[in-house]
């Protein structure tokens, strides 16, 4: 494992060139062939940069969301019968759009 000076180090070579990188609009892979760089290695010091930036305050707290359930009808629900015999069984504004869809294909 590194000693805290090398880390420190290895941080302040690639960081410039991390923010290089955002800069450029390259691809990852194109930049790294550019300079010569490691692939993996860039990858590994973008997302350590990017946990380091991005610290727990910074993210948004996880939120429960309301949710509202809408019992099934229980009804049987319209039905048509198209001039050619086919009959549509259980319409309901539920389903409504699919009709419309299934209208609009005939």
């Amino acid at each position: 494992m590194p000693s805290k000076a090398a880390s420190e180090a290895l941080s302040a070579h690639w960081r410039p060139l991390i923010e290089q990188w955002r800069s450029s609009g390259r691809t990852q892979k194109a930049f790294c062939r550019e300079h010569d760089l490691n692939y993996d290695q860039f990858v590994y010091w973008r997302r350590k940069f990017v946990q380091h930036d991005v610290g727990p305050a910074s993210r948004p707290a996880p939120a429960l969301v309301p949710v509202t359930c809408i019992p099934p009808t229980t009804g049987q629900g319209l039905s048509l019968r198209l001039p050619n015999g086919m009959e549509l069984r259980g319409l309901t504004l539920d389903n409504l759009p699919v009709v419309q869809q299934l209208l609009a294909r005939l």
